[in-house]
């Protein structure tokens, strides 16, 4: 079961992007033109997402006929649709994100919410942290989707990461949806490995930032195997495109830099700046994201050593050889 949804969505989702620029060839309001803060030199058209969005709810629909989460399924149309309706008519920031914290809210509301992590109970303040978490990690994923394929992979190493701790504690609601997210994220690399013919666009990315953010949530009471590891979890299988995003922030603030407005400052931009090509930093941080999630289902049947080595040595890694280059 889990083998064929992974094919039967990596093949539908490439169909679907196959259509989509078919369909958008002529659309200059999807078309990607480079700027000062592109990273690619040619147009390319965005908003391919889509493709991602329609055939995971419609196979995660599909699979959870009788439990599909309601709530998860309305906050992620939503966050979706904002994020189609930026591709095409670049919406006010303040608008989107507003968007994102009342989808946010209403799924945790209705959905439930991160009691805690790693023995630390978050209390009254859970839904709270839940949201802004969920907020914080749509946002991350959508300012990390900057060269051709690192969303791509990222998405494929987490939703791997994913199904080995669905199999790990015996949870199949956790297995067959992270199975269909496998499979439309490598449907969408086949067009978006370097050099890409089609973006995500924020309508992808978004979706996918807040679907993995939300992924323990996601039919609570399906998904409860995962307790108080389930936001460790969420953190660690999107761990380097966090660091990068922490990283990033925090050094624009201290050098006094608008750090909400559109840049190339991020940890991966800087290295393809110093002449790193696409493929190589894509697949640096997808294999950092294996990684991750090797470590994280060993760690939880046997120690937290090689989890640690692997959040730790994995940004170590990327800071190093950007300091080589003279970067940071």
């Amino acid at each position: 079961m889990l083998v064929a949804l992974i094919f039967i969505s990596f093949v539908l989702t490439a169909a679907g992007i196959w259509i989509f620029r078919k369909v958008t060839a002529g659309s200059k309001r999807l078309l990607d033109l480079p700027n000062e803060r592109s990273s690619h030199a040619v147009p390319v058209t965005r908003g391919a997402g889509l493709s991602i969005v329609v055939v995971v709810l419609g196979l995660y629909i599909y699979v959870s006929w009788d439990n599909a989460d309601p709530a998860f399924l309305i906050a992620a149309g939503i966050i979706a649709a904002v994020g189609f309706l930026d591709d095409i008519f670049s919406t006010p920031l303040l608008l989107r994100l507003a968007v994102q914290i009342a989808a946010a809210s209403v799924f945790v509301y209705f959905s439930g919410s991160y009691a805690g992590t790693a023995g630390v109970s978050f209390g009254f303040l859970s839904s709270v942290i839940s949201m802004i978490f969920i907020v914080w990690v749509t946002n991350a994923f959508n300012f990390m989707d900057g060269i051709d394929g690192i969303a791509g992979i990222q998405g494929v190493g987490a939703a791997l990461g994913w199904l080995f701790l669905g199999m790990a504690i015996g949870s199949s609601p956790i297995a067959l949806f992270a199975a269909i997210l496998l499979g439309s994220c490598a449907g969408f690399l086949l067009f978006n490995w370097p050099p890409a013919k089609v973006f995500m666009g924020d309508v992808g990315s978004t979706f996918l930032g807040f679907t993995f953010a939300s992924f323990p949530l996601i039919g609570d009471s399906d998904r409860s195997p995962t307790g108080y590891y389930g936001l460790a979890a969420a953190m660690v299988f999107l761990w380097l495109f966090l660091f990068d995003t922490i990283f990033t922030r925090t050094r624009q603030v201290v050098k006094l830099k608008r750090f909400w407005l559109p840049h190339r400052d991020h940890l991966y931009q800087r290295i393809v700046i110093g002449g790193s090509s696409h493929s190589t930093v894509s697949l640096l941080f997808g294999s950092f994201g294996v990684a991750a999630a090797f470590a994280a289902c060993f760690a939880l049947n046997n120690s937290v050593i090689p989890l640690i080595a692997i959040l730790v040595l994995g940004p170590i890694s990327l800071l190093l050889w950007a300091w080589n280059k003279r970067l940071t």
